[in-house]
C-alpha cells in the first residue's frame, strides 16, 4: 500500500542524510535562523482562511502541474488573498524538495506549512532548518507517544504543530494533547477516496477552542460555505489552484464565499 511504501521509503532516505548530516549540524542551522512567522495569525480573521498549496504532484493524480515555477506560484497565492501556504516537500511522490520552504519564503511574507511524512524528529529539526514556520503531523503514521513528542519537539522550536486527522478513532489519538489547530483530511490515504463529508462528521468531536483546517477535494465556492456553515477556520487547497489555468481568479472565488 502507498503508506507502508512511503514510510519505507521515508526511514530509508531519513538513514542516509542522518549519515551526512548530524543533529547538532541541524541545531547549528537553526541557531542561526530567525524566528518563525506566525503560522496561528493565519485564523485571526472572522471569515475562513486559504492555505494555498504548492503540490506538483500526488500518488493519486500523478503529475498535476510540474510547468508552473512554486515560487510564482507563492507570489500569485499572497496576492490572491491566501493566509499562508502550504508546500510539498516529498520528493518522489510529489515532486518536492526541501529547499522550496526558503525559495517560497524568499517570494511572499506568508507563513509556511511544511507537508512531508513526518515520521522521525530529525525531519522536524530538518524542516526548522530550512525555514519553516509550521509542520504536518499525521495521525495515522505515529503512535500517541510519537504524537505527543513531536508536538513538544515542535513547540519547543518555535514551529506550529498542525496535527492531521481522517477517522474517529485517529481523534481519539489526539484526545487531551494540547493542540492549537488541527487538520482534517478528506482523503483517504489508503484508499484515496475524497468526501468532504469527513470534514462534517470529525468537526463534531473537537472542542470549539481548537481551530480546524479542512484538507483535500475543496474545488468550489459551495464545498467552502458548507465547511464554514460547520464551523471550519481555515481550508487547505492544493490540487483545485495548481490546475487553474487562472489560479489567481480561482483563489479569489474561493475567498468571497459570502458573495452571492
Amino acid at each position: 500500500m502507498f503508506i507502508e511504501d512511503i514510510v519505507k521509503k521515508k526511514r530509508q532516505e531519513i538513514k542516509e542524510k542522518k549519515s551526512t548530516q548530524s543533529l547538532r549540524d541541524l541545531e547549528e542551522l537553526i541557531s542561526n535562523r530567525p524566528d518563525p512567522r506566525n503560522f496561528m495569525a493565519a485564523f485571526n480573521s472572522s471569515s475562513i482562511s486559504i492555505i494555498a498549496e504548492i503540490k506538483h504532484a500526488s500518488p493519486s493524480c500523478g503529475i498535476i502541474n510540474d510547468k508552473i515555477d512554486h515560487c510564482l506560484m507563492a507570489s500569485i497565492y499572497e496576492k490572491g488573498g491566501a493566509s499562508g501556504i502550504s508546500v510539498l516537500t516529498e520528493s518522489e511522490y510529489f515532486k518536492g524538495k526541501l529547499s522550496f520552504i526558503r525559495e517560497v519564503k524568499e517570494k511572499a511574507s506568508l507563513p509556511v506549512l511544511q507537508k512531508d511524512f513526518i515520521i522521525d524528529p530529525f525531519q522536524i529539526y530538518e524542516g526548522r532548518a530550512f525555514g519553516a514556520d509550521a509542520i504536518l503531523l499525521i495521525a495515522c503514521l505515529l503512535d500517541r507517544e510519537e504524537l505527543k513528542d513531536f508536538i513538544d519537539l515542535s513547540i519547543s522550536l518555535k514551529l506550529t504543530p498542525l496535527v492531521e486527522i481522517h477517522t474517529e478513532n485517529e481523534f481519539d489519538k489526539i484526545s487531551n494533547l494540547n493542540l492549537p489547530l488541527i487538520g482534517i483530511n478528506n482523503r483517504n490515504l489508503k484508499t484515496f477516496e475524497v468526501d468532504i463529508k469527513t470534514t462534517l462528521r470529525l468537526i463534531k468531536w473537537i472542542p470549539s477552542k481548537i481551530k480546524v483546517i479542512s484538507e483535500s477535494g475543496i474545488k468550489t465556492k459551495k464545498d467552502v460555505q458548507l465547511l464554514k456553515q460547520a464551523g471550519v477556520s481555515g481550508i487547505l487547497v492544493g490540487e483545485t489552484l495548481m490546475r487553474s489555468t487562472d489560479p489567481l481568479a480561482t483563489m479569489r472565488e474561493l475567498i468571497n464565499h459570502d458573495v452571492d
